[in-house]
């Protein structure tokens, strides 16, 4: 019987073990490989960009005070009440 007990526990073990590398390999399937070739550079285009193209810029004017709402004004400062 106990015999029986250590085939079973080699048993678990190895399953164990088989599902870890299992897992591990699923996990390390998604990280990106080593660059094996330098990253290609950008394209750049020699042509001016057209003075009217028809895009909406967000930028405030250059000549603008910059506006940030998030900031609040100060609050005035609470007069203290006269002693009596």
């Amino acid at each position: 019987m106990a015999e029986q007990n250590k085939s079973n526990l080699w048993l678990i073990v190895g399953v164990v073990v088989v599902v870890l590398v299992v897992i591990y390999w699923f996990v390390s399937s998604g990280t990106e490989p080593a660059a094996t070739e330098p990253p290609a550079a950008p394209a750049v285009s020699s042509e001016p960009a057209p003075v009217d193209d028809g895009a909406v810029s967000v930028e405030p004017p250059a000549d603008a005070a910059p506006a940030d709402p998030a900031v609040p004004e100060p609050a005035e400062p609470a007069t203290p009440a006269p002693a009596n």
